[in-house]
């Protein structure tokens, strides 16, 4: 009896040992599946978040479109048009202005109509068909809030069917005003909600994501996947209201949405308007990866126990099938945040590829509005006479204005690295000190400036004009971040790549030096831009560089500036480096390549530049009269501007809208002694008429406008000799030289 409590005793011992240890794999298993659980839940919340901000910011975007351009129609209507209400009828019968609303809804694809309302409600103009037919609108929720006051901006109206399409449609209204501020009559943009079921359905997302547009109140606008007889309903959510109307964002877990499944929510309420976009997944398909990671943990948890029930005599062995699973466990969490990285770095790359691509096609529409403009402006100063100062102030403001777009739509183009530079040889350290007078009047006598430049250092290949504005937006920068006043330092220095050692003395003041970007073997400039101020935390330098992201106030700042400096010094082939700590300042170092040094000793600018905006000399010789002048563009606004521009300069047009109305012009006319081409054009490209011009008529010469560089094929064309790549927005005079110079 001894000898069997003996030896059962260490087999208790083995058993609640057993027991223990299985407890303890059981509790670990439900630990880890509930931390997968809420990671995963986390993450997905994160994402759509993330993805819900973009989507609002585009609708927002879309909308934003058409309010600008119902505003820009509503200022544009003529005075003797808006002195009363049987003046504003006569647009009725007005052709030119049923064309020129037909170009403007043109240029964006989310505009059904574009209409004018008599301030007595009966439609007056508009893009579907002219004459307009006989409609009245006076019970349209818009004329209703805009018949008896101005509110000062367009209206939103709720949605409703249109008496047209029969489709729901959402309407943006603008109210024109008589010289005595009664009503004359309302510009009206319409846009199908079905555009948003369409945007939504060309994304790519997950399985088991949901978008929608709701407006304030809950009213369903549109949704993908489409749920045709739920559009129009109401189907609101006091939790997501709440949220709402204290943030402007709410997240939620619906047990029933729209669609009666279970989803995970985020919303976003649209800046400006009462709209409310919406990015959801089904909460199965969100948990789908964490519960084949369930089955597999409690699946291997539960061989472990079976195993320790049927061998607790070889506990050692069942410890080391426990630490073996706990290994892979591990290995497996690691594998998973591996991939995940990796999803996230390639979803940044789409995400800055996208941008890129979106900063060039906005650039492009925005050159040829400022191109309209910069024409008309010519035409009211060559059309006689101003009457008073106000008109000659007003029109120096418009022609300053002008220039400011041009100028944001080049650090645009920076950013998205399609602008046209005109890289040159430079001598950095002469260039920094001839800006030092205007660095030390933008930053203020608080800010003292030092200038550190070793004139040993050779030129650098960079566009000059470009240089000094990055160099101006890094010097704002550092003045933002030293309120109280501080140093600035810019340093000029010499580096090799490739040989294990550079010549930059690398970042001072306590500032730890930041790796260097990746460049290609070779000599370079290094521009260090260095400031004794509040520096970033690491959360905000990671993200500095990121286009539209500021820290600044509202209004105070862009977000594109460091984004301009990337791209400068990318697209001329070095790259930029930043380095910060909070309490010991920022410096900011950008790499710009040598420039070659010719066999001669003399300058090496690179061949092929294209021919830039400066009117070249034109021959005295060559009379306007004689020119005749072929003007192909697919944008009506700035082909009947730049018409009327050559035209008065005496200057005969012929004039194209696409490529191929071009060509027949062409070969039924040999006299046409000039082609003046958009380059971006539907169907046949600028470069592409004139490759097929050229077969036919070789020496024929040929000036491609365009609002941005595409490199590969601009860069050729502007080698071959008589042609010439100008750049958007293009002042008249400076067009009307360059064609006198072709000839």
């Amino acid at each position: 009896m001894l000898r069997l409590l003996r030896t059962n005793r260490p087999l208790q011992r083995i058993g609640a040992l057993g027991v223990a240890v299985l407890a303890v794999l059981c509790g670990g298993t439900a630990i880890v599946l509930n931390r997968l659980h809420d990671e995963t839940l986390a993450e997905a919340t994160l994402g759509l978040r993330t993805l819900n901000a973009s989507l609002a910011e585009q609708t927002a975007r879309a909308i934003e479109g058409i309010d600008l351009t119902v505003d820009g129609v509503a200022e544009q209507i003529p005075l003797e048009y808006r002195r009363s209400l049987e003046a504003f009828k006569r647009l009725r019968f007005e052709r030119q202005v049923h064309e020129i609303l037909k170009a403007k809804a043109s240029s964006l694809p989310q505009m059904e109509a574009l209409s004018l309302v008599a301030a007595d409600g009966g439609l007056v103009n508009s893009t579907r068909q002219f004459p307009a037919p006989t409609l009245d609108l006076s019970q349209r929720d818009y004329y209703l809030a805009l018949k008896d006051a101005d509110p000062g901006q367009a209206y939103v109206s709720r949605p409703t069917k249109s008496m047209v399409t029969g489709e729901w449609t959402l309407y943006i209204a603008r109210r024109v005003n008589t010289p005595d501020g009664g009503l004359a009559g309302l510009v009206v943009g319409a846009i199908r909600l079905s555009y948003f079921d369409q945007f939504y359905r060309s994304l790519h997302v997950v399985p088991g994501s949901g978008f929608s547009l709701w407006w304030r109140d809950g009213m369903l606008l549109a949704r993908f996947p489409p749920l045709p007889d739920k559009v129009g309903t109401i189907a609101a959510n006091p939790a997501i209201d709440s949220q709402i109307a204290l943030s402007g964002t709410a997240t939620a877990t619906l047990q029933r949405s729209v669609d009666d499944k279970d989803r995970i929510l985020s919303a976003q309420l649209l800046r400006n308007y009462p709209l409310v976009v919406s990015v959801s997944r089904t909460r199965g398909e969100v948990l789908a990866r964490w519960q084949s990671q369930a089955v597999v943990i409690a699946g291997a948890g539960l061989v472990s126990a079976v195993a320790l029930a049927l061998m607790l005599w070889a506990m050692a062995r069942q410890f080391l099938a426990y630490e073996t699973a706990n290994r892979a466990l591990g290995e497996r969490r690691q594998a998973v945040e591996a991939r995940d990285e990796a999803e996230e770095h390639v979803r940044q790359l789409q995400k800055m590829e996208a941008l890129g691509q979106l900063t060039g096609g906005v650039a492009h529409d925005f050159n040829n509005l400022l191109q309209a403009v910069r024409s008309s402006l010519h035409m009211l100063e060559a059309g006689g006479e101003l009457r008073g100062a106000e008109s000659r102030r007003a029109l120096e403001v418009a022609s300053q204005a002008v220039d400011r777009g041009a100028t944001l739509t080049q650090h645009l183009l920076a950013f998205a690295r399609r602008q046209r530079l005109a890289p040159a040889p430079v001598d950095l350290g002469a260039q920094v000190a001839g800006m030092a007078s205007l660095l030390e009047h933008t930053l203020g006598g608080a800010i003292r400036i030092r200038i550190d430049r070793d004139d040993a250092v050779p030129p650098a290949l960079v566009d000059p004009h470009q240089f000094d504005i990055a160099l101006l937006n890094l010097a704002i920068n550092a003045r933002d971040a030293m309120p109280d006043g501080g140093t600035l330092t810019i340093a000029v220095t010499s580096l090799s790549v490739g040989t294990g050692k550079d010549a930059e003395t690398g970042a001072g003041d306590g500032i730890s030096p930041a790796p260097a970007p990746t460049l290609a073997p070779g000599s370079y400039v290094a521009v260090t831009v260095r400031d004794s101020g509040t520096g970033m935390p690491p959360d905000v330098l990671a993200r500095a560089c990121d286009p539209f992201f500021t820290t600044k106030p509202v209004g105070q700042g862009s977000g594109l500036g460091l984004s301009m400096v990337h791209g400068l010094t990318a697209q001329s082939g070095g790259g930029m480096r930043l380095e910060s700590h909070p309490g010991l300042g920022t410096a900011v170092t950008l790499y710009l390549p040598h420039a070659p040094v010719p066999a001669d000793g003399g300058s090496d600018a690179p061949a092929g530049a294209a021919a830039g905006n400066q009117p070249p000399p034109v021959p005295s010789a060559t009379q306007p009269a004689a020119v005749r002048v072929l003007l192909v563009e697919d944008d009506a606004l700035v082909r009947m501007a730049n018409a009327a521009v050559l035209d008065e300069a005496g200057i005969l047009v012929s004039e194209a809208s696409s490529g191929e109305e071009a060509l027949a012009l062409l070969e039924a006319d040999e006299g046409i002694g000039v082609l003046v081409t958009d380059f971006a054009m539907p169907g046949m490209t600028g470069a592409d008429l004139t490759r097929l011009i050229r077969r036919h008529r070789p020496g024929l010469p040929v000036l491609i406008v365009t609002g941005y560089a595409e490199k590969a094929v601009l860069q050729d064309l502007g080698r071959e000799p008589g042609i010439r790549i100008l750049s958007k927005p293009i002042p008249p005079a400076a067009l009307i030289s360059h064609i006198m110079a072709a000839i």
